[in-house]
């Protein structure tokens, strides 16, 4: 199957450059807007998570190690080396801060270019170069998807990287069989998300579109073809993040995760006590505005030793009441104390900048063990809520929103009629995507199988978000937005095929 000639014309690429200076404007009057401390050199936008993206390239571009700076095995590993290594080639041609206006630049830049890809792809999808032409707009010169291009995190790459990882597949499956391009492309898809890989673990779940193109393509071909090149195409896609692995392994002498950010040898509010304690508010769905509204100062007083029952009154006055009343409000306080006690060990090796014990403290493990029973037995006595209820509250957290995430629009504008106008019509546009992505589960015809595939996996992707972690943040979903916005107009126009037959 080949794309049109028309997917040359110069009306994408007119859309592309506007989409650059529509994301530059946003993000600058943006800039100009936010507090002075939440803006880091003038440039981009300040962030705690920020540091631990960038610090390591920094650390080594002066030094020759990569390590994020913190105490313990714990710095050289807390982040994958993606996006620092994305942040190092700018480190490497400029001085600091312009360093950062290049950073933002190319951010910008990689944008404006996945406009096209996006294009590509909706046409691939939507078969109609108008319907794709507005989908493609929407897509560009909304404020609807730059809200992270001015951070130093990876939802300032990722959501492009992952359209271009696309892209490159449907650049693959439409070439002729037998022809060169068809396997560069190919292995340019799987190059790419082995970049993405190190650049956000967590989006691996999308690794699986390569065997579903794969088998889609050769599925009338070859047996052979669809083994052999799912096999060579799934080394290379894991290959960085296999050698990521090896070397965490060799500095560590043990595995550490996709996430180690509780790495047992850290030492700051991240500790495994705390992983322990999200698995418990998460059974009632918390947010983790709300969580670390009271953690991060019951964390900081302890480790200062202050274990007074203040801290712990607060938290326990944002659980629900059938928490409260099924718990007690003694035995709550008594988990919290302990967790108090837990910090309270830390603040020996807190003060002296030393490494945790790799080995966790007896005092940690009875923290971790007491929140565990909390879950445990929240989710027997509560098991619908568990189960059900409280994964269907991450969706509304996750889903009703509208995604403008930008400090003018939460903030300088908000309560001005016309910005509470646009406001509502992307809560509706983007309310309208994830419930697009539900409904095309059920409703996608035969001839449209290969975007079932990818449509399932951003199910799964969102569902694995909605029960297992929980706890959620906008940008989670940021990197998965543009394929839903092409699922949503999937499902209008395939509505509107329908009564027009009816009609």
């Amino acid at each position: 199957m080949k794309i049109p000639p028309f997917i040359k014309e110069k009306s994408i690429w007119i859309i592309c450059i506007i989409s650059f200076c529509c994301a530059l404007f946003y993000n600058e009057l943006n800039l100009n807007q936010i507090p002075k401390e939440k803006v880091r050199a003038g440039e981009t936008i300040l962030t705690s998570d920020g540091e631990s993206y960038i610090n390591p390239a920094t650390s080594f571009h002066e030094k020759g190690i990569w390590c994020e700076g913190s105490t313990g095995n714990q710095g050289y590993f807390l982040r994958p080396p993606g996006y620092g290594v994305f942040y190092l080639f700018f480190l490497k041609i400029a001085d600091y801060p312009l360093t950062l206006k290049l950073l933002k630049i190319a951010q910008l830049l990689l944008f404006s270019v996945s406009v096209y890809w996006f294009f590509y792809i909706s046409i691939a999808v939507l078969k109609n170069k108008k319907i794709a032409l507005l989908t493609a707009f929407i897509y560009g010169l909304s404020p609807f998807f730059i809200g992270f291009i001015y951070y130093t995190l990876t939802e300032g790459i990722t959501p492009a990287l992952l359209i271009l990882f696309v892209f490159l597949l449907f650049k693959g499956l439409h070439q002729n069989q037998g022809s060169k391009k068809k396997n560069s492309y190919y292995i340019l898809a799987a190059l790419t998300f082995s970049y993405i890989l190190i650049v956000r673990p967590q989006l691996g779940l999308f690794g699986v579109f390569i065997p579903l193109f794969i088998v889609y393509d050769y599925w009338n071909i070859s047996l052979k073809k669809i083994v052999l090149n799912t096999f060579v195409l799934t080394v290379i896609s894991f290959s960085l993040f296999g050698a990521w692995q090896y070397r965490n392994y060799k500095i560590a002498g043990e595995f550490v995760g996709l996430h180690p950010i509780y790495y047992a040898d850290g030492n700051n509010f991240y500790r495994p006590t705390l992983k322990a304690y999200w698995g418990f508010v998460g059974g009632f769905a918390q947010k983790g505005e709300t969580s670390y509204s009271y953690m991060v100062p019951m964390w900081q007083a302890a480790i200062n030793g202050d274990t007074s029952v203040t801290h712990i009154q607060k938290a326990i006055d944002t659980f629900p009441n059938k928490v409260v009343q099924h718990f007690g409000k003694d035995r709550l306080i008594s988990v919290f104390k302990t967790y108090q006690k837990s910090t309270l060990y830390q603040k020996y090796y807190y003060e002296k900048k030393l490494p945790m014990p790799i080995n966790l403290s007896p005092i940690e493990i009875e923290s971790i063990n007491e929140f565990k029973e909390l879950s445990a037995e929240y989710k027997k006595a509560f098991w619908l809520d568990y189960h059900v209820i409280s994964p269907l509250k991450v969706f509304k957290t996750m889903a009703f929103h509208s995604n403008l995430s930008l400090y003018i629009f939460q903030h300088t504008y908000r309560g001005i009629w016309w910005m509470e106008a646009i406001r509502l019509l992307f809560y509706a546009l983007h309310s309208f995507c994830f419930l697009a992505m539900i409904v095309n589960l059920f409703s996608l015809k035969k001839e449209q199988l290969l975007f079932y595939g990818i449509n399932i996996t951003a199910f799964i992707y969102v569902f694995y978000l909605c029960y297992f972690q929980r706890g959620i943040e906008e940008r989670y979903t940021l990197p998965i937005l543009p394929l839903l916005l092409i699922g949503s107009v999937l499902f209008s126009k395939n509505s509107y095929l329908k009564i027009k037959e009816k009609l």
